[in-house]
């Protein structure tokens, strides 16, 4: 819910073009303190570049950037938000409490708080062990956890996270996961991209839809119910069916019937995101 008192991000009516293409139509979004909030769509629907206008990267065509009061500039430059955009790699020649604490001194954290706090991230990541290691010595999935721990050490207000697991094996994501359900449950707002829809599914608190423009907004269990079948699998002729909730009642009473062996599969966000956008885009 749109609530003033704590909300953290306000976009108001943004448009962004390029070469007279829009990218971003009239683009209205908002994050609340303590909140996740993804941003989904096929390539090219236009998230990235939503995500460099709030922090600063690119400057709207039309409308209004709202971070605690600021603009994006003034936020960044006093040190309320962190990135990880899609795209970049960590300092390959520092080690991995370096590289936190570089990033950390560069948003103006107060000195005592700095070692404790980075301490802290690194543990929350899960390389408690690595604070001294090279992280040219590291792998591409442990790289990709000391950007996660760099954005989140000391609790930023905001943290903007472009596709932070691409490329990432099981285990690690979901050090990532954890770290951002951490930051999150410390009060942390977190802006989220991902192409991974149970990624969004497991971390989110509300999900937007876009392509160019915002298609659907709500929680993930409330953009579920917009999908009124449930599926029904049994072993009765190794079928699969989609049925609504009343037809499902009277397939299941028969398959109880014939003591068949059987699953009832309520609507995904995969699926609800397969419905929007169609299935020729990616949903992995």
């Amino acid at each position: 819910m749109l609530n003033s008192n704590n909300m953290i991000v306000r976009v108001k009516e943004l448009w962004k073009s390029f070469n007279g293409v829009p990218v971003n139509e009239e683009v209205n979004i908002y994050v609340n303190e303590g909140e996740i909030v993804s941003i989904l769509g096929p390539n090219g629907a236009g998230k990235t570049t939503l995500l460099r206008q709030i922090y600063g990267e690119l400057k709207p065509d039309k409308g209004e950037i709202i971070i605690l009061g600021m603009n994006p500039s003034k936020a960044k430059d006093k040190g309320v938000m962190s990135v990880v955009p899609q795209e970049t790699m960590p300092f390959s020649l520092l080690k991995v409490a370096e590289h936190v604490e570089l990033l950390v001194r560069l948003r103006g954290v107060p000195k005592g708080m700095v070692r404790h706090c980075v301490e802290d991230a690194i543990n929350t990541v899960g390389l408690g062990d690595y604070g001294n290691k090279l992280i040219d010595e590291l792998s591409g999935g442990m790289k990709r956890l000391v950007l996660v721990a760099s954005a989140i050490a000391c609790r930023p207000r905001l943290i903007i996270l472009d596709e932070p697991t691409v490329g990432i094996d099981a285990q690690n994501r979901r050090s990532i996961w954890d770290a951002v359900k951490s930051a999150r449950d410390n009060g942390s707002a977190i802006i989220l991209t991902t192409h991974y829809i149970h990624e969004a599914e497991e971390l989110s608190d509300r999900v937007y839809l876009m392509n160019r423009r915002i298609l659907m907004e709500g929680s993930p269990s409330e953009l579920r119910r917009r999908l009124s079948w449930v599926e029904v699998r049994s072993d009765y002729g190794d079928k699969s069916i989609r049925v609504d909730w009343d037809e499902a009642i009277s397939v299941i009473n028969e398959l109880v019937k014939r003591r068949v062996r059987f699953e009832v599969k309520e609507p995904s966000l995969e699926d609800v995101f397969i419905e929007v956008f169609g299935d020729g885009h990616e949903a992995r």
